[in-house]
């Protein structure tokens, strides 16, 4: 660990030293590797919208390539579910793990359950096979979940954390947008085995990109780190004076305690904590999810000529396209911004939503002009979500969260974030059916309010900050 020595050493060094001349391309590589695990994540979360209909007791299948048994609605409900539960299962022993064996073992080890997921849904032969294979599912997502963000936080310099933080949402919208395309074009066991390459092309591409450097400065491996920054910095960086900055930082936060309690109580672990709680609940009480989840009922019941799966498709691709325009633009302007037009965009489409439903309660039939209003108000919702609330959260998780909390911090992150995600889908149906569907719509809308005034006054702007920075601004 560093010295009094190391320190002065840092102080003596002179700017033409330590001048920036790092190159992005080895980081850009890594980060679209790791990220390359969230398009798997994407394909599973997707999987639902395009297979369940072959085992629902509306369609009949024949023997060859397709499941012959049925399932019930109640049966259909646990099959998302307990994806969810499997997340919420894997998220706090995921975070203890990757400080155990590393960020990198870590998210390869989180592939496997995707693997025996494709690998028990191809030859399936009954109800609980396929419920089996969606909770071990869900212990690889919400693993990747947790420990993918911590990587690319800490491989990145703080110029580019931001595009590499949009890297996860980005490929999750494309392994959705993957999964509904690949779907009417195959069948149950084909689609199940391409999906199950996936995770095996990403094994195979990530064993080559290298641990990040702060967990091996945590485990005294200096020379590796060294090895690892260079790599990521390019050879003209001159590494020596971050890898002195990490080491101090690093000793000065493993000699203070790492408890639950301590996060609980010591003000800037508080204040990061209830920045990431506070946008994940609002990630998913915008109602993303169920608006993904529930597309194709939600155009049947809005009684638009468009097809539904035409339209599912569509804001699909806008999503994709949207998150895509955000990886560029956001190290333009701050992420309480873009956290703010997220928000309003999406109140101004949840009222417009639940007006439209409200409207229909009363007069079932509305005209083709009106009609398009649903797919219009989701189009423009997903690229609100998009540039905001989709990729920006999970940018803070890697980003607030000071070294010695971050393993227990993240995993109660993603721990309330499958919580909150389990409620939406959970409930979404059950508001529709005892309220109506733009009761539902207002409910949502009501907290992208809330959310406009916690963005405002909770949420800390951590653009263009090192990691060390940003705690010390938390402490301020």
């Amino acid at each position: 660990m560093s010295s009094n020595t190391d320190e002065s050493e840092v102080i003596m060094l002179n700017e033409n030293e330590i001048k920036n001349s790092s190159s992005k391309v080895k980081q850009y590589l890594a980060a679209l590797t790791v990220s390359f695990g969230a398009f798997a994540v994407g394909t599973v979360l997707s999987w639902t919208s395009v297979a369940l209909p072959y085992v629902t007791n509306n369609q009949q299948n024949s023997a060859q390539d397709f499941p012959t048994f049925k399932i019930t609605h109640e049966e259909e409900a646990l099959v998302g579910a307990l994806l969810t539960v499997g997340a919420l299962v894997s998220a706090i022993p995921s975070g203890c793990l990757a400080d155990k064996v590393g960020r990198k073992k870590a998210i390869l080890i989180t592939m496997v359950p995707l693997l025996v997921n494709w690998g028990l849904i191809s030859y399936v032969s009954n109800t609980w096979l396929l419920l089996l294979a969606r909770f071990i599912a869900g212990m690889g997502v919400g693993g990747y979940c947790v420990v993918a963000p911590m990587y690319l936080a800490e491989i990145a310099d703080a110029s580019c954390r931001g595009t590499f933080g949009s890297f996860f949402q980005l490929f999750i919208c494309a392994g959705i947008l993957f999964t509904c395309l690949l779907g009417p074009i195959t069948t149950w066991t084909s689609l199940s085995l391409i999906l199950a390459v996936v995770p095996g092309i990403f094994i195979c591409i990530f064993l080559f990109q290298p641990e990040s450097p702060l967990y091996l400065i945590k485990k005294e491996r200096i020379s590796d780190a060294e090895v690892t920054l260079r790599y990521l910095r390019g050879p003209r960086y001159q590494v020596k004076k971050e890898l002195m900055v990490l080491q101090k930082d690093i000793e000065d936060s493993c000699q203070k305690s790492r408890s639950l309690k301590d996060i609980l109580t010591t003000k800037r672990y508080k204040k990061s904590l209830i920045a990431v709680l506070g946008v994940l609940l609002f990630q998913q009480f915008s109602g993303i999810n169920a608006l993904i989840f529930y597309t194709v009922p939600i155009f049947q019941a809005s009684g638009s000529t468009l097809s539904p799966t035409l339209a599912a498709i569509t804001v699909n691709i806008v999503q994709v396209l949207a998150t895509y325009v955000s990886s560029l633009i956001v190290e333009r302007a701050g992420r309480k911004l873009y956290l703010f037009i997220s928000a309003a965009g999406m109140f101004l489409c949840l009222v417009t939503l639940a007006t439209f439903f409200y409207v229909k309660s009363f007069n079932s039939e509305i005209s083709q002009g009106l009609g398009l209003v649903p797919i219009i108000s989701m189009v423009v919702f997903m690229a609100s979500y998009s540039i905001g609330f989709g990729p920006i959260p999970w940018m803070l998780l890697g980003e607030l969260f000071a070294p010695e909390i971050k393993a227990v911090a993240t995993g109660v992150a993603i721990l309330a974030n499958w919580i909150f995600a389990f409620l939406v889908t959970f409930f979404f149906p059950i508001l529709n059916l005892k309220l109506g569907t733009h009761v539902t719509f207002y409910v949502f809308s009501c907290f992208m309010l809330v959310a406009l005034v916690f963005i405002r006054y909770v949420i800390p702007e951590s653009k263009g900050k090192s990691l060390m920075e940003i705690q010390k601004m938390l402490e301020n």
